[in-house]
């Protein structure tokens, strides 16, 4: 493989590698594959160029590490915002994420759909502790005196 050329060759180069963790792979494993088909006459192309056929070639060997979603798609499949889901995953019944990544967490779409099937939602903003009004806010103007 040739060395990265240009400032966009390098950020391709990184976003490969962070594709390469979020498909369960190592960036050494993307290597390799991406050095193994440079070996197969394609010696001149760019190392980016490599790296992006190698991980298309991972994912097509296996088709199930590609069922990946993040926050945002775990809150479309759930009804819920981004925020949402982050506040479910505190939950000790909510899935572990296959993967942490620094751009976030990685969860399986098939463990995502289980939980929704199962969870319990309530509608609306939960109550607050205790038995009735907070009381420390002041009486609405048609409740009778306390």
């Amino acid at each position: 493989m040739e060395r990265v050329r240009s400032p966009r060759d390098h950020e391709l180069l990184v976003a490969a590698r962070h594709i390469a963790v979020a498909l369960g792979y190592t960036a050494a494993d993307v290597t390799g594959l991406a050095v193994e088909l440079g070996g197969l006459g394609r010696r001149d192309w760019p190392t980016a160029d490599l790296l992006l056929i190698a991980l298309a070639e991972l994912a097509r060997r296996e088709p199930g590490r590609a069922d990946l979603v993040g926050a945002v798609e775990a809150g479309e499949i759930l009804g819920v915002s981004r925020a949402r889901v982050h506040q479910l995953a505190e939950r000790p019944d909510f899935p572990a994420p296959r993967y942490v990544l620094a751009a976030g967490k990685l969860w399986d779409r098939a463990d995502i759909a289980a939980f929704g099937a199962r969870w319990r939602r309530r509608p609306g903003r939960p109550r607050k502790p205790g038995t009735g009004a907070d009381p420390r806010l002041p009486p609405a103007p048609d409740d009778p005196d306390p």
